[in-house]
């Protein structure tokens, strides 16, 4: 295996992939601390640690090198990035390019609130609940159960009495108007699996 990798390691392709990556790490800055000649060490480092796990059947030598040069790459430059990122960031204090001096956390909405749909949906729930025979509220309690066979179990109820619940439940649900809260399903213009010329 050794001499397979020191042979592997001595190509050319592969040197000269290690050395661009180098080169292209320390032109971009994304490492400090390291010129290209310190990238390309470390670079070559990590392949030799991970020569162990090369599986000869799985893929070539020059695949698994690729492999490990390009997240040793992304490890390299991870922090840096992060550390960009944070430094973009802005604060909710400061005041919104909105012309009207509100404050960025004035400007953006929400994301815990309900939208339109969401609270008509509720409301709409509410009420066709509310509408609903014991034993149909019972199949609602089960269909909302982590596990249906044993919520029909404790509840009592036989598992064809919950499927006709459920079927009933499903047409009044229709009939209320709730399958508008629904995604539309998409359409497909001819049937799935009949070849037309």
């Amino acid at each position: 295996m050794d001499q397979f990798f020191h042979d592997a390691v001595l190509d050319a392709r592969i040197r000269q992939h290690i050395r661009r990556t180098a080169w292209r790490l320390a032109r971009t800055g994304l490492v400090p601390g390291m010129d290209s000649d310190d990238i390309e060490q470390d670079l070559f480092l990590d392949l030799w640690r991970r020569r162990v796990n090369y599986l000869p059947d799985k893929a070539s030598f020059a695949t698994f090198a690729d492999r490990i040069i390009a997240h040793r790459a992304a490890t390299l430059t991870y922090p840096t990035a992060r550390l960009r990122g944070e430094r973009r960031q802005v604060g909710l204090d400061r005041s919104a390019d909105s012309g009207e001096g509100l404050t960025l956390a004035e400007v953006l909405a929400d994301p815990g609130a309900s939208d339109e749909v969401s609270l008509g949906l509720a409301m709409d729930l509410r009420r066709f609940v509310a509408g609903l025979t014991p034993a149909l509220r019972t199949c609602c309690d089960i269909l909302l159960a982590p596990n249906v066979r044993s919520a029909t179990a404790q509840a009592g109820v036989h598992h064809s009495s919950f499927y006709e619940n459920a079927h009933r439940l499903r047409q009044k649900a229709a009939a209320a108007g709730l399958r508008e809260y629904l995604p539309q399903p998409r359409q497909i213009e001819r049937r799935a699996g009949k070849w037309v010329p």
